[in-house]
């Protein structure tokens, strides 16, 4: 099945499951404008392709939550890192997640591996207050030309450091104009 029919059909299936939990929904089920039915319908598809894709975009990851338990700290500590660019992440609506990609061997227990904070030095230095979170998330998920159309984070350990930063330079340069 591909991804589309998967999220289709785990969609239809969520929501047949959640209106049933919704007895007084179904009562009034007769009773609701199709074409407010239709907007509602076409907005909640559309938060569902968002979430889908930056979940692909940011790959395995661990919660700001789960890895403020771990290390032993406030929550707050690790979402002002994502803030503030110190860490990859991304900010849903209930929590912030962070790529593990970003942690040598995959593990959060330190901080980013020394090339990611590199870049992420770039990012925030070079877009200044036009820095966002997002951009970072987005540059390791996207082909890079200067990695021979390769995403960074799936080279991270192949490639020298200095051409990760290269490429971060670059793109930072793009969005800078």
């Amino acid at each position: 099945m591909d991804a589309e029919s998967f999220l289709a059909n785990a969609f239809a299936r969520s929501l047949g499951e959640r209106w049933k939990e919704l007895q007084h929904l179904q009562t009034h089920g007769s009773d609701l404008d199709e074409g407010a039915v239709q907007v509602i319908a076409e907005d909640a598809a559309a938060a569902a392709v968002s979430n889908l894709s930056w979940h692909i975009a940011l790959g395995e990851c661990i919660t700001a939550q789960a890895m403020a338990a771990r290390l032993g700290v406030p929550v707050s500590v690790i979402v002002e890192a994502v803030s503030n660019g110190r860490l990859v992440g991304l900010a849903g609506r209930f929590e912030t997640f962070l790529p593990l990609w970003q942690f040598h061997d995959q593990v959060p227990d330190k901080g980013p591996i020394s090339v990611i904070t590199d870049v992420l030095e770039e990012f925030s230095g070079g877009l200044g207050s036009a820095f966002s979170p997002e951009l970072v998330v987005l540059w390791g998920a996207t082909e890079q030309p200067e990695l021979n159309d390769q995403e960074p984070r799936a080279v991270l350990s192949k490639v020298a450091p200095e051409k990760l930063v290269w490429s971060a330079k670059v793109t930072v340069a793009g969005l800078a104009r």
